[in-house]
């Protein structure tokens, strides 16, 4: 897309916004589900797919995965049973870190750790660095997002608005979640840190978890919420799309004056 301009500027958004449009429509049409193509294990920068010219993966040896909290296993439950937990730090980074240099061989027994992914901290833990090095990632904000996993009930809306970070989802049911049945959303922690996350239901109480399956560390919220309709709002941290990490969002003349209390003549 664009002729490759993303790799030579890190500047994804293009790619982020057709992608985001694709899987906002698929979400609002209530479809049950879809294919998306394609993973390439072997894509890199320079010759895409490797087959007809092609670049379509989602993968890319010039990339990194999204970063994740380092700590599976732990749990961060609602304040009370229609709480929310809110954080008022909003700087963490947009975007992964470069390639890995590490050159040591892929092996089973070091397959998990080749796969772990740097965590997401609301301190600036990177440095200033060229695009070159920091070319960011394959527009994986706009398709790693939200999805009810398993309900209680039936799901009668779902859609997750990019821009502003918000899951909304809805279901009917005529029985309870319990706390041996749930109903489960994966919450994916580069939008919605634990730390973070505001959520709110029309009932019942919820947490957050990060647990170590499916051969990697998963988030999930858990719901346990009343009989009949019920509906829940997930917001999490917005970040300007398609942007390296490193590459900050300059600030506008008007910010700069509203932070140094200049007047405007």
């Amino acid at each position: 897309m664009d002729d490759k301009y993303a790799y030579k500027n890190g500047d994804y958004s293009s790619q982020s916004s057709a992608i985001d449009a694709n899987h906002f429509a698929l979400e609002a049409c209530g479809c049950n589900g879809y294919a998306w193509w394609l993973y390439m294990a072997t894509n890199n920068h320079e010759w895409g797919d490797l087959w007809n010219g092609e670049d379509l993966s989602i993968f890319s040896l010039d990339d990194k995965a999204l970063p994740l909290h380092p700590e599976p296993n732990s749990e961060v439950p609602g304040p009370t049973p229609n709480g929310s937990t809110v954080s008022v730090d909003r700087n963490s980074p947009a975007f992964s870190e470069s390639r890995s240099t590490d050159a040591s061989p892929v092996i089973p027994e070091t397959l998990k750790n080749k796969l772990s992914t740097p965590s997401i901290s609301s301190h600036k833990s990177y440095t200033p660095s060229e695009i070159g090095s920091t070319p960011g990632f394959r527009a994986a904000e706009a398709y790693v997002r939200p999805s009810p996993m398993a309900t209680v009930g039936n799901v009668t809306s779902t859609g997750f608005d990019l821009r502003n970070a918000t899951f909304t989802f809805s279901l009917e049911c005529k029985t309870a979640a319990t706390e041996e049945v749930p109903t489960e959303v994966f919450l994916p922690e580069f939008h919605f840190p634990r730390d973070n996350t505001a959520v709110e239901v029309t009932s019942g109480k919820w947490t957050i978890s990060v647990d170590d399956k499916y051969g990697g560390l998963i988030q999930s919220l858990r719901w346990f919420h009343g009989a009949g309709k019920q509906s829940m709002t997930v917001k999490g941290v917005k970040r300007r799309q398609g942007m390296a990490l490193g590459k900050e969002e300059e600030e506008g003349y008007y910010e700069v004056c509203r932070q140094r209390g200049c007047s405007l003549m």
